[in-house]
């Protein structure tokens, strides 16, 4: 990929977009049905990051097991961002400066991760279209990386990037929810994150700029208000949050992701990142809480595939809406789930294919036991297929018309951990 303009380091930024980009965005095309009015495909996966920890940022590749290009990053995995929407957790600073002082963020060993601006224009070239920049890597590099990041991303806008929330130059744009249109639908987006340490410098302020920081109250009480109240057929949450390496969902994500985000406040989507591992999926009523997706693409991150079979894969989500055929009346709702485990997230992501992948799905229905409650929420079981997926079908994708209908025709319900490998992904799944 040629290298795009950038902005001068010294003077004010201001999107700026070369025309390769716009061109290939132009002529790329994806899987999804882009011709059904009626459904709307969602992809989900979790963090992303083109660099290791404060290292040298370029414009047309990434140093750490030698130097890769960028289309080399995604190249095992891109034909599969197909969905309408495609949602990524940027976990880092997109800045093509290497003379900005880090925020070393109280601790003794940070990690401070930036990337290249071409490496993001790459990834809205491979899809991806709405991204969450509310997370821990956020203020990496301070006030100056938030600037940025802002800048660089908003330079994507006019060329398909359909939303990117939860940073801004102060409170209110920081909780703003983000409308997005497609197929007629009106989807809201919002996200929030952690901030290292809850440092209160990292938090928007009424005139001081930011993240919208989960695990303040009222910075939360805020999001979900704002989402709450936009005019949307459907609303997804994003939220960065949650112990690293810790497979099992934690007290706080069942009380305020199930019991306000879900039940409360009626969110069809919350989707979940930052463990660095992936935790179970369930179904609330009729919203879909995915607890922790994992790593996706994260050059800054360990290599996990020796971890073991419930710590060493990040998950790919495949979220299918659909509605009554020719009937613009009726309310969107979640048809069927696909879950796609991923390896190589550090370094190269690809899908992990047949027995291996289904090892992974039988590792997440036994997290999903674990979520199973007396109140009607539900650990989500998918049924592994011979592809290594997982597929969830509702009653609403079994009955539905088109893409969703055919998906769903022959499923069935999912099977039990087999005995052979249900000792191992237990342990593997302890904590």
């Amino acid at each position: 990929m040629s290298k795009r303009p950038s902005p001068n380091p010294r003077a004010p930024l201001a999107p700026v977009l070369g025309t390769l980009l716009t061109a290939v965005l132009a002529s790329s095309t994806a899987a999804a049905d882009k011709t059904n009015p009626d459904t709307i495909v969602v992809t989900f996966v979790g963090d992303v990051g083109l660099n290791s920890s404060n290292a040298t940022v370029e414009a047309k590749g990434v140093r750490r097991y030698g130097f890769q290009p960028w289309r080399e990053t995604t190249d095992r995995i891109a034909d599969e961002i197909d969905g309408d929407l495609n949602f990524m957790n940027v976990e880092t600073v997109v800045t093509d400066r290497n003379d900005l002082p880090r925020d070393t963020k109280e601790q003794s060993g940070p990690f401070n991760f930036r990337t290249h601006p071409e490496g993001i224009a790459h990834l809205l070239l491979t899809g991806f279209n709405v991204f969450s920049l509310a997370n821990n890597h956020s203020m990496d590099y301070g006030p100056a990386g938030l600037e940025q990041t802002l800048a660089h991303v908003g330079a994507l806008r006019s060329s398909g990037l359909k939303a990117a929330s939860g940073l801004g130059r102060n409170r209110e744009e920081a909780s703003r929810p983000e409308m997005i249109e497609t197929k007629g639908a009106k989807i809201g987006f919002s996200a929030i994150g952690i901030v290292t340490n809850n440092l209160e410098r990292h938090r928007a302020g009424e005139a001081k700029p930011g993240q919208i920081a989960y695990r303040f109250d009222d910075d939360f009480n805020l999001v979900r208000k704002r989402l709450k109240d936009a005019r949307a057929d459907i609303r997804i949450l994003s939220i960065h949050y949650g112990t690293e390496g810790e497979v099992r969902t934690d007290a706080r994500q069942i009380a305020e992701w199930r019991g306000k985000a879900a039940r409360e406040d009626g969110f069809d989507i919350v989707v979940g990142h930052h463990a660095h591992v992936v935790r179970g999926v369930e179904m609330a009523g009729s919203s879909l809480v995915m607890y922790g997706l994992g790593n996706f693409l994260h050059h800054g991150t360990a290599n996990i595939t020796g971890k073991g079979v419930c710590r060493d894969y990040g998950l790919m989500m495949r979220v299918h809406l659909t509605r009554a055929a020719g009937n613009a009346a009726k309310p969107w709702t979640i048809g069927a789930v696909e879950a796609i485990p991923v390896t190589d997230t550090h370094f190269r992501p690809r899908r992990l294919e047949g027995e291996a992948g289904a090892k992974r799905i039988h590792a997440l229905n036994h997290l999903a036991r674990t979520l199973d409650s007396g109140d009607g929420a539900r650990g989500l079981r998918f049924t592994p297929q011979a592809s290594g997926t997982g597929l969830h079908c509702t009653a609403t994708g079994k009955a539905a018309e088109g893409s969703v209908g055919k998906l769903c025709a022959a499923w069935t319900a999912p099977p039990e951990v087999p005995a052979p490998i249900a000792g191992e992904i237990a342990a593997s799944c302890a904590r």
